[in-house]
């Protein structure tokens, strides 16, 4: 198993459904993302409803740490930009 397989593991046993659907949501963006995200873009995202057409950013924001939800699969850059630790992690 690869090491990135293994944290993904590791953050896939979380107790917590909401969380691991949460890190599997920011990692999905972050994947797919063609540059490192800014924690205010990421917050946007969370808080916005598309259904019900609604921002909501006091109750939808995210309170955690995203290194709490990811582990070590991301990496905060000067200017709170996030990116995957290593482009082999988009594999």
């Amino acid at each position: 198993m690869y090491s990135y397989e293994r944290i993904v593991s590791r953050i896939a046993q979380n107790p917590n459904l909401a969380m691991w659907e949460m890190a599997r949501e920011l990692l999905g963006w972050m994947i797919c993302a063609r540059r490192p995200l800014k924690w205010y873009e990421i917050q946007g995202a969370i808080s916005t409803d598309l259904v019900a057409q609604t921002v909501d950013f006091e109750n939808r924001k995210l309170r955690l740490d995203i290194r709490e939800l990811c582990g070590s699969l991301i990496q905060v850059l000067p200017g709170n930009r996030l990116e995957l630790v290593h482009s082999t992690a988009k594999l």
